[in-house]
């Protein structure tokens, strides 16, 4: 069981130089609310940062105030928007208070959290979500969720968790004290013991397209070949299909998002993955002297190509005419 925090602007200028790893086994921070561009938080960048350069593992949260599925996935879209570029080594979370989404019931606020959560992990992260008591007993099918996603649980008035949780919210500001942060803390325990990696000071990529490992350079548009079908940050193997051009969506470092026509397949870290140069084949023209039952259907059949495709090279406006004796070019 690891010690943590949770954190966000109400926190201020925290001073990482005293901040405590005994103390500070992990970090969730605040990313992003809403959906609006200027709703991410304005001390995530410095946050992460921050405790990544002291090697301490991060995770992140969303704020919801999402009344339907489609807005959860644009929610989803700007959380990704704000973290891209970090390397989080625990899930996004997806956070569910707010009182005017309780309003809409069970039923759809459990398609909203499974939304969020389902577009995050198609995009690679690690993902679960943040609820109270109240909100898993009368808003939330928890069992629905648990099945593909984490529990962060937050309750503060017992002494253990009344809920199977991956992290435990214990207790929340006005009783947690941290060295380097100023005022209370959230504090936590977590109970799941995720991969982790080495975390580092990562500053964002300006763009998605930065993808870079050391033998081999993404960007949007790439035709890759899968080598090894394992997602990057959960580890789970996923279907590869035969024959099937698999082209790069987002790449972020060594995390690329790969998809079949512009439909998310899976988050792959580039070593598992490999370009595919395109093979140009050279075009050759042929000279075909029409005879008497030519039709350009038959034409086009017999050098593989269309009859739309003759007709435009040869200024033909209705393919069903053509005449003894003329001279078609055709190239394929």
């Amino acid at each position: 069981m690891k010690k943590g925090i949770d954190v966000s602007y109400a926190q201020g200028n925290i001073d990482f130089k005293k901040i405590d790893k005994n103390q500070v086994n992990f970090a969730i921070i605040r990313s992003s609310y809403g959906w609006e561009k200027n709703q991410k938080d304005k001390e995530f960048d410095r946050n992460i940062k921050g405790f990544q350069s002291l090697g301490i593992p991060c995770g992140a949260y969303h704020y919801s105030y999402a009344k339907s599925t489609s807005d959860a996935v644009k929610e989803a879209k700007y959380c990704i928007e704000c973290i891209k570029g970090y390397d989080l080594q625990l899930p996004v979370f997806y956070d569910m208070e707010e009182n005017s989404v309780a309003l809409l019931g069970k039923k759809t606020c459990t398609e909203i959290a499974k939304a969020f959560c389902n577009y995050m992990k198609q995009h690679g992260y690690k993902t679960g979500v943040y609820l109270n008591p109240n909100w898993i007993k009368n808003y939330i099918d928890i069992s629905d969720i648990i099945k593909e996603h984490d529990l962060w649980l937050a309750q503060w008035d017992s002494e253990k968790p009344s809920y199977k949780c991956d992290v435990w919210q214990y207790k929340v500001g006005g009783k947690g004290s941290i060295k380097g942060i100023s005022g209370q803390i959230d504090l936590n325990y977590m109970y799941k013991e995720y991969e982790i990696k080495t975390p580092s000071a990562n500053k964002p990529s300006q763009n998605s397209n930065a993808g870079k490992n050391p033998t081999t350079a993404f960007k949007v548009g790439d035709v890759v070949e899968v080598l090894k079908p394992i997602n990057y940050d959960n580890g789970q193997n996923f279907i590869v299909y035969d024959g099937v051009k698999y082209t790069v969506i987002e790449a972020v470092r060594n995390r690329i998002v790969i998809g079949i026509d512009g439909q998310v397949t899976a988050a792959v870290d580039a070593k598992n993955i490999r370009k595919i140069t395109p093979t140009t084949s050279k075009k050759k023209t042929y000279t075909y002297v029409v005879k008497k039952g030519d039709t350009l259907t038959a034409i086009a059949e017999k050098y593989h190509t269309t009859v739309s495709s003759i007709a435009k090279e040869n200024g033909i406006k209705n393919p069903d005419l053509i005449f003894v004796n003329q001279v078609l070019k055709i190239t394929v």
